[in-house]
């Protein structure tokens, strides 16, 4: 069986209308951090004090199982996978992959035109 890194597993426990800001994080290994964003496709993870450094992206395919009642979210691999994953700002899904992110499907995710936008686009 194949697992998709950019969608939950079904055994996951994982329910579309509960945001996960705010849980605790557990690698196989132990504590690693807490959800800061839900974005959908990945979470956003303040690793402090355990990585040293920027928040990391994790893939919701790395998500083992959802403990509602604990608010605690487990990985099924060590902190130190998660640990030497890029930050968030070098991570690039590429064109197929952005149109997954709940932001890039919304129309508010792209700046409202300025003054003569629609002049300039015309123009080309």
């Amino acid at each position: 069986m194949t697992t998709d890194l950019w969608e939950y597993r079904p055994s996951s426990h994982h329910t579309a209308d509960q945001a996960l800001a705010g849980y605790e994080v557990e690698a196989t290994d132990g504590p690693l951090g807490r959800v800061e964003q839900d974005a959908g496709d990945h979470l956003l993870v303040d690793t402090r004090p355990w990585v040293p450094g920027a928040p990391v992206l994790v893939p919701v395919g790395l998500v083992a199982r959802i403990d509602h009642l604990e608010r605690v979210v487990h990985l099924d691999c060590p902190r130190a996978r998660v640990g030497s994953a890029p930050p968030p700002s070098v991570v690039d899904h590429g064109p197929s992959d952005a149109a997954r992110t709940p932001a890039a499907r919304t129309p508010a995710a792209r700046p409202p035109a300025g003054p003569g936008q629609a002049a300039r686009d015309r123009t080309g």
